[in-house]
Parts: structure tokens; sequence; C-alpha cells
């Protein structure tokens, strides 16, 4: 595993607990995770709808424009 890599995901997982310890404090983890669970049971199911369309958009644009261009640099001539 790239060092780079080591640190970024290093980096997620301490702003992961920052913002969770920020928002829940240092509750019962299964409790809050009861609440978690139950807010998002609640939400209307054109909610879901709009998240699962703006993934989409962003993985089309992905596979569009990021890749070629990646692909695009490691190609070496012969």
């Amino acid at each position: 595993m790239d060092r780079r890599v080591l640190f970024d995901a290093l980096l997620v997982v301490v702003g992961g607990l920052l913002a969770y310890t920020e928002t829940f404090g240092f509750a019962d983890p299964r409790a809050t995770l009861r609440q978690i669970l139950a807010i998002l049971a609640t939400l209307d199911v054109r909610v879901y709808l709009v998240l699962s369309g703006l993934f989409g958009i962003v993985f089309v644009g992905y596979l569009v424009v990021y890749l070629p261009q990646k692909d695009a640099r490691t190609i070496r001539p012969r």
C-alpha cells in the first residue's frame, strides 16, 4: 500500500470519528446507530431517487471524463 493512500485513509478515519463525536458526543454507539437508521427509514422514497440519480451522474462523469484521461497518460508509445 502506498504511503499516501495510507495517510489519506487515516485522515478519513480521524475525520469521521471527529464528526461522529462532534455530532453525537460520547453516547452509546448502538443507540446512536438506531437513531441514524430510524432517520434513514423515515425518509421519503423521492430522497433516495434523487440521491441515486446524483450518484449515477457523478459515476458516469467519472467513466466518461476521468478514466479516458488517465488511460491517455499511462499509454506509452511503442
